[in-house]
């Protein structure tokens, strides 16, 4: 439990804490998205997972528009190759702790919404 707990932390300070502003704004993009498709507070998981879905989607649209040649198909590929292979190289309890900062980050974004639109 107390290494599930020390990832949850390395996780969320790699992403808030880091000083990467860039990947900062990717999060908050992905979080605002899954925010927008929740109906009910029921739907974090779903929403959490398509954020994370969201994040890898425009990482690789940032990744593919700031390589060094990002019209060449070749070159493209092999990026998105090298991207898969660092995939399946992150350890379970990463995906894991990302899984759980978006959601995290969706419920306090979403009650942030249903605070300030009430109905």
């Amino acid at each position: 439990m107390e290494g599930m707990i020390g990832e949850l932390r390395a996780v969320a300070e790699s992403i808030f804490l880091s000083g990467n502003w860039i990947l900062l704004a990717m999060v908050g993009v992905a979080a605002l998205a899954g925010v927008a498709v929740m109906r009910n507070a029921g739907q974090i998981l779903c929403a959490s997972v398509l954020a994370m879905v969201v994040l890898a989607l425009v990482w690789l649209v940032y990744g593919g528009a700031t390589s060094e040649s990002p019209v060449d198909p070749g070159a493209y590929l092999a990026q998105v190759e090298s991207g898969w292979a660092r995939l399946a190289e992150t350890p379970g309890t990463t995906v894991v702790g990302y899984l759980v900062v978006f959601a995290v980050a969706i419920a306090v974004l979403f009650i942030g919404k249903s605070l300030l639109f009430r109905d």
